[in-house]
C-alpha cells in the first residue's frame, strides 16, 4: 500500500518537470556486494494507469536519448542506463518521501533507487558502478549506503501521451516531450510497455524517437 501511495503522488505531482541538471562534484565509491543488492524491486504495482504511471520514466528516457542523438533507447548501454535513471532521479525524486536533502543534495536509499530502475528494466544485477562521466551529479556513499544525486534547474517540459493502445499483453505509446512555455514539441517518441510488479506498475521494454 506504501509504494502505490508513494507512486501516485509521484504521478499526479510532476508532469510538468525541469529538462536538464547539473551541478558540483561528490566522492563516493560503488556500493558493496550484500544484501541490499539482492533486493527485488516493487511489491504492490501502481493503481493508475499507464500513461500516468509511467510518465517519469518516459521523460528520464527521451532526455537520455535526446543527449546521445539516439533515435532508439540501447537497454543494453549501462551509461545510458544510468543516465535515465539519474534524470528520473533528479526530476521525480524530490517527491519521494524516502529521499532526503542535504546540502543541496538527494540522498537515496538503494532500496529506492532500485524502485525507479525497475521501471526501465534494470535490476541490481545488471547495475554496476555509475559511469565517470555521471559521478558529478550521481555517485554511491559508503558512508550512508545512499546514492547521492545532485540537481539543478534549466527550461520546463512535460511529457504529453498522444494515444495508448493494448499491444502482445501490454501496452504501444506515443506521445512527447514538450516545452511548456510556449507548447513547442522538443521530441516525439514510441514506447511498449509490459505489466510488472514494480512501484510502478510497469516496465519500459522498447523506446525509440520518432520525430
Amino acid at each position: 500500500m506504501y509504494k502505490k501511495l508513494l507512486a501516485a503522488a509521484l504521478i499526479t505531482s510532476m508532469l510538468v518537470l525541469p529538462v536538464n541538471s547539473t551541478g558540483p562534484a561528490v566522492s563516493s565509491e560503488a556500493p558493496p556486494a550484500g544484501p541490499a543488492q539482492d533486493y527485488l524491486p516493487g511489491d504492490v504495482p501502481a493503481q493508475t494507469d499507464a500513461a500516468e504511471s509511467m510518465a517519469p520514466a518516459f521523460h528520464a528516457l527521451v532526455l537520455a536519448m535526446l543527449n546521445h542523438d539516439a533515435d532508439q533507447f540501447p537497454f543494453a548501454d549501462s551509461s545510458l542506463n544510468w543516465e535515465a535513471l539519474y534524470n528520473m532521479l533528479s526530476l521525480y525524486g524530490q517527491l519521494d518521501s524516502r529521499s532526503v536533502i542535504e546540502k543541496g543534495e538527494m540522498l537515496f536509499p538503494e532500496e529506492t533507487l532500485l524502485d525507479y530502475a525497475a521501471a526501465l528494466s534494470l535490476t541490481a544485477k545488471q547495475l554496476d558502478s555509475p559511469p565517470a562521466a555521471l559521478r558529478d551529479r550521481l555517485n554511491y556513499d559508503n558512508v550512508s549506503r545512499c546514492y547521492v544525486v545532485v540537481c539543478g534547474e534549466d527550461d520546463l517540459a512535460q511529457i504529453r501521451v498522444d494515444s495508448l493502445r493494448p499491444s502482445a499483453g501490454g501496452y504501444t505509446l506515443t506521445g512527447a516531450l514538450v516545452y511548456q512555455v510556449d507548447g513547442r514539441v522538443l521530441a516525439r517518441f514510441q514506447a511498449t510497455l509490459q505489466p510488472w510488479d514494480t512501484m510502478f506498475g510497469y516496465v519500459v521494454t522498447s523506446m525509440n524517437l520518432t520525430g
